[in-house]
């Protein structure tokens, strides 16, 4: 066989690899976005993940997983943190505490291994490839949301998505799918798409939801554009725009579309001393943090904060409304800060402050010579840190792949 022939071959496997690769990629990324399929119980993205792997095994010069760079060692030391909290529960914990840690022991291992693995072969992620996935997944979640999860949820292979997590996707991923579409249709329709989405936050009465995706969007739309000549623009127009949000009809219309965005807006001092919602959020940081001061190296174990009964401070505003409960003490956290520390303690919270506030603190730092097809992905992690605090949500993989990709935006220099 003649040397060409053997290079033309060679070429051909390549091209082969290189297309199989993208399509695992694309799914993956696309089911991030979309995290709505179920097969055998779990999300699809699992068995994708192990295809993936299965690949890099193959294909990649590389071993599976390595240890080279300092965002890895600050998950494989969140990972060790998990590990920790379980093998170390309080002696006066609830009897099944270490059933409900290890159910969930898997997740928070698989979440450290798909950070240090895509980091690790970051040089193999085309981007391109994974916003064009989250666009079409982002669409997909909310065309799924509003017409057929109703219908398609009885099913067993599909997830039905809450409005809190119907919400957090939109707030990851919406700065990625307007920069997709700002690049393949231009601004006009990249605006329209997101103010689509933020109409859409809006009637389903998620008020954090709407002013992060909101920011998120414009972000990409125009942080990069701004100059002193814009920000003086910005500083007219925007008092000229609050003082039309409280104009009769503006008014009117909101409370007309949602409720509790015109609390939110309007009686936002009831909010503090009244609103349920919100004061309940104030009694589980409290909690969290007597947790904390009860056990505060290793928690009191991963899935076990709705698991304990302990005392705290009820000198709050407003704790008249809430604390008297029932069944207070089983909710969620509300805060995924506050649902770290208060379970795996500070060798859990500490490593994972210190990824995420190395990313955010990177990208500040850096964010004039960032360059532009990165930032996205960074302003979905700022959205996402700040939404971690009103939300238990950390425990998602598509948080943890939009966490991923940053680190990957980190080192990839192509």
């Amino acid at each position: 066989m003649s040397t060409i022939t053997l290079a033309y071959i060679t070429e051909r496997r390549k091209a082969s690899a290189q297309k199989k690769w993208e399509r695992l990629l694309f799914g993956f990324s696309f089911f991030m976005a979309f995290p709505s399929v179920l097969v055998f119980g779990q999300n699809i993205s699992v068995f994708i993940f192990g295809a993936m792997s299965l690949f890099l095994l193959q294909y990649s010069k590389l071993p599976l997983l390595t240890l080279r760079k300092p965002l890895q060692w600050w998950t494989l030391c969140f990972g060790i943190g998990a590990i920790l909290s379980v093998i170390n529960i309080p002696e006066l914990a609830a009897s099944d505490s270490l059933d409900r840690a290890l159910a969930v022991l898997p997740n928070y291992l698989y979440w450290c291994v798909l950070i240090i693995l895509l980091v690790t072969h970051r040089h193999w992620i085309n981007i391109i490839v994974v916003y064009k996935a989250i666009f079409w997944g982002l669409v997909s979640s909310v065309i799924y949301y509003l017409f057929f999860q109703g219908t398609l949820s009885v099913l067993p292979i599909f997830n039905k998505q809450s409005p809190n997590t119907f919400s957090f996707i939109l707030i990851c991923y919406t700065p990625i799918a307007v920069y997709y579409l700002l690049l393949q249709k231009g601004k006009s329709w990249a605006l329209a798409f997101l103010l689509t989405l933020v109409y859409i936050m809006l009637m389903d009465g998620r008020r954090a939801g709407m002013v992060l995706v909101l920011l998120g969007g414009l972000a990409v739309l125009y942080a990069d554009r701004l100059n002193w000549k814009r920000l003086i623009v910005t500083a007219v127009i925007v008092p000229i725009g609050i003082a039309g949000i409280y104009t009769s009809p503006v008014e009117g219309f909101m409370l007309q579309s949602s409720g509790r965005i015109h609390e939110m807006i309007y009686q936002s001092d009831k909010i503090r001393t009244e609103d349920r919602s919100y004061l309940t959020r104030v009694a589980m940081v409290m909690k969290g943090l007597a947790i904390f001061e009860q056990y505060p190296y290793t928690g009191i174990g991963l899935n076990n904060y709705s698991n304990i009964s302990i005392d705290f401070d009820h000198s709050f505003e407003g704790a008249k409304y809430v604390v008297n409960k029932k069944n207070l003490q089983s909710k969620s956290a509300h805060n995924s800060y506050i649902a770290i520390l208060a379970e795996g303690g500070l060798m859990l919270f500490v490593p994972f402050l210190l990824l995420l506030g190395s990313l955010n603190l990177y990208f500040l730092l850096n964010f004039i010579n960032f360059p532009a097809y990165k930032k996205p992905v960074f302003y979905g992690v700022m959205a996402m840190s700040v939404h971690l605090y009103f939300i238990s949500a950390i425990v998602n993989v598509f948080a943890w792949f939009l966490i991923g990709l940053a680190c990957v935006m980190v080192y990839k220099r192509k």
